[in-house]
C-alpha cells in the first residue's frame, strides 16, 4: 500500500515537473501574444480617441458664451424670432465663422461688412475670396455629412441622384475661391458623391493655368479615384 502510494506521488511529481519544464515556451509565446493584442488593441483606442478628439473640435465655438445663447435661441427658442434675437444670431454667426476656417464665409476679407447681402447678390465677394487650405476643404465636407446626419436625418448616399439633397441645392451657393470650388468638386466626386452634384463635374478644370503642378497632381490623384 505504501509502495503504491509512493510511486503513486512520485508519477504525480513527475507530471508536475513536466508541467513546469515543458511549457515555458508557451507561457513565453502565450505572453507575447497578449502583449501584441494590448499593443495593437492601444493603437486602436489610441485612434478612436483623436477621432472623438477631431470631432470634438469641430465647432466648438458653439460651446462658448458668444456663440451658445444666441444660437440656442434662435435655432430652439420660440418660433417667434424678433429682431433683437435675429441681429443677437448674426453677431454669433460672425464670430463663428471668424472662429472656424471650414466656412467658406471665413475666406471673404469683407464677410462681417457684406454677410447680410450676400445671400441675394454672392458678387459682392468675388474680389475678396481667398483660397481654403485643403485641411479646411476636408473639414467643410466632413462637417456637411455629419450635419446632414445630424439635421436632417440620414446618411449621404453618393449611389442616388437624390441621395444628398442639400448639397444638391446648396452646391452652387457656396461663395467659394474658383480653385477652392474646383477642389470641393473634385473631392466630391473622389469620395462616391458625383451624382449628387447638381451639375456634371468638368475635369478638365484641373488644368487651368493658375493651378500650380502640385495642386494639379493632388486632383489628378482625386480623378483617378472618382473614375
Amino acid at each position: 500500500m505504501l509502495t503504491s502510494s509512493l510511486i503513486h506521488l512520485g508519477k504525480i511529481l513527475t507530471y508536475r515537473i513536466r508541467v513546469l519544464t515543458l511549457p515555458s515556451s508557451i507561457y513565453v509565446m502565450a505572453v507575447a501574444v497578449v502583449i501584441v493584442f494590448l499593443r495593437y488593441l492601444w493603437e486602436v483606442l489610441k485612434h478612436k480617441y483623436f477621432i472623438i478628439v477631431a470631432g470634438f473640435q469641430n465647432d466648438i465655438s458653439k460651446l462658448g458664451r458668444s456663440e451658445f445663447w444666441p444660437y440656442a435661441e434662435y435655432f430652439c427658442g420660440s418660433k417667434d424670432i424678433n429682431q433683437k434675437k435675429h441681429d443677437a444670431f448674426h453677431v454669433a454667426w460672425l464670430h463663428h465663422v471668424a472662429h472656424n476656417d471650414h466656412h467658406c464665409e471665413h475666406f471673404i476679407s469683407n464677410y462681417s461688412q457684406i454677410a447680410k447681402q450676400l445671400r441675394n447678390n454672392s458678387e459682392l465677394a468675388q474680389n475678396y475670396l481667398r483660397e481654403m487650405p485643403d485641411d479646411a476643404i476636408l473639414e467643410l465636407l466632413v462637417d456637411n455629412v455629419a450635419a446632414t446626419r445630424s439635421y436632417e436625418g440620414y446618411w449621404p448616399n453618393g449611389e442616388k441622384k437624390d441621395g444628398w439633397t442639400y448639397m444638391t441645392k446648396y452646391f452652387n451657393h457656396y461663395v467659394l475661391h474658383p480653385k477652392t470650388r474646383i477642389k470641393f468638386g473634385a473631392l466630391l466626386c473622389a469620395l462616391g458623391y458625383t451624382q449628387v452634384l447638381p451639375n456634371e463635374f468638368d475635369w478638365t478644370q484641373i488644368y487651368r493655368s493658375d493651378i500650380s503642378s502640385d495642386d494639379r497632381m493632388k486632383l489628378a490623384q482625386l480623378k483617378a479615384l472618382a473614375n
